[in-house]
């Protein structure tokens, strides 16, 4: 797999970061920089929670 010569590539790419990676990164950075009053709700948000329900097999 390679781009045609001259693509333009995204720069989180260039930098050998996934997308995922590149997103984390820039949450952590808003968060950081949030006044105090919203920063709390904002790191609150920012957890995940995952629930697993087992169904019935009938």
């Amino acid at each position: 797999w390679s781009l045609p010569e001259g693509a333009m590539v995204a720069y989180w790419r260039q930098a050998g970061l996934s997308y995922i990676r590149y997103s984390q990164i820039c949450a952590q950075v808003v968060r950081a920089a949030m006044k105090p009053q919203y920063k709390a709700e904002a790191e609150r948000a920012a957890t995940a929670s995952v629930k697993i329900v087992k169904t019935k097999k009938e």
